[in-house]
């Protein structure tokens, strides 16, 4: 089997946009996730990519989502309201809040698999 080439373009973009809407420089973001700033640099120009744990170091320093750096796909949004309720609960509450939002869903005739 082939192994498709890549195209680190579009998450050296990200990366780069949440570095900046934070206002952090290179050295500042690759001083944290543990790589050299030209690392930073060429991942962020799409020209070589990030290992796992640098990527979860950047996406817990940058405070985002894995999912939006690698696949430009936003999962949480903390400035929803929903979701800011959820961060204040306990995995147990919003367990629980999960199962009155699923029957609440269900009585409007939303069904969810």
């Amino acid at each position: 089997m082939k192994i498709k080439p890549y195209d680190y373009a579009p998450v050296g973009e990200r990366v780069k946009n949440a570095r900046v809407m934070r206002e952090l420089t290179q050295e500042q973001v690759a001083n944290y996730i543990g790589v050299n700033s030209k690392h930073l640099s060429s991942v962020e120009r799409g020209e070589r990519g990030l290992s796992i744990s640098s990527l979860m170091d950047l996406c817990k320093f940058l405070d985002i989502d894995a999912d939006y750096i690698l696949f430009g796909t936003i999962t949480r949004d903390n400035n929803n309201p929903f979701n800011k309720l959820l961060l204040q609960m306990t995995p147990e509450q919003s367990q629980y809040a999960e199962e009155l939002i699923k029957v609440y869903a269900k009585s409007c005739g939303i069904f969810i698999k």
